[in-house]
């Protein structure tokens, strides 16, 4: 073989290691679409792992209708850089469906629960997880939504370094947000602060943010229980 031939092979398989549309094709793969069905009296457990920090839309029928028709993401709950999500999707009085739009490729499963079976074993002592994330918190200021939140809950946070971590609602998001605050305006008046970790009980339903200020980025895991006192609200 002389050598001019064997530099075309070696150009042919070059070009088919490293062709771009070829690693785009095979990223595509990693997303996907899932549907929750969740009938009247049960709820669902969604748990997310993944290797890699992934993004992930959660929406409901209105916001997927939308997303169908004009590709738009407009009103779901958007999640960024997670290594493992937990979710619960209660069906209290009518029959869910939820959307999970998940971005970068993910595992993936679903568990069931009775509410009324939970709620009694809440009654009776019980602590249970209810939800909760292992994000990758980018340099600088960055933040992760608490939802699904009942009174009482117990909510509990944990950095992979010394950083100063608050738990706030929405108003102060927006106002840190939108330049109103500084990080320092809202830590100094936050109720839920701390460094390194932070433990709490929900006051409200309300959806709280999870702020956090790094040098160079910072794994942040929550977890929040349902417990005796969180049972009268929900599970």
């Amino acid at each position: 073989m002389n050598n001019t031939l064997r530099l075309c092979i070696v150009f042919i398989v070059s070009v088919f290691a490293y062709n771009p549309s070829l690693a785009e094709d095979k990223n595509s793969l990693l997303e996907y679409e899932r549907r929750v069905d969740v009938e009247r009296d049960r709820v669902a457990f969604v748990e997310i792992t993944s290797e890699i920090p992934v993004n992930m839309f959660i929406m409901y029928a209105p916001q997927y209708t939308n997303y169908m028709k004009s590709g738009s993401t407009q009103g779901a709950f958007e999640v960024k850089d997670v290594l493992w999500y937990f979710y619960p999707i209660p069906a209290m009085f009518d029959n869910q469906t939820v959307f999970f739009i998940v971005k970068g490729g993910a595992k993936f499963s679903i568990t069931y629960e009775n509410i009324k079976e939970r709620i009694e074993r809440l009654f009776k002592g019980e602590i249970l997880l209810r939800s909760g994330a292992n994000s990758f918190f980018r340099k600088g200021i960055d933040s992760l939504r608490l939802t699904q939140n009942l009174p009482g809950l117990q909510i509990e946070i944990e950095a992979s370094e010394d950083v100063q971590v608050m738990a706030v609602k929405v108003m102060d998001y927006i106002s840190l947000t939108r330049g109103i605050k500084s990080f320092e305006d809202i830590y100094g008046m936050a109720s839920f602060k701390g460094r390194g970790s932070l433990s709490f009980r929900s006051p409200d339903f309300d959806d709280l943010y999870v702020i956090v200020k790094s040098e160079n980025g910072v794994n942040i895991r929550y977890k929040t229980w349902a417990n005796r006192e969180a049972a009268n609200a929900g599970c």
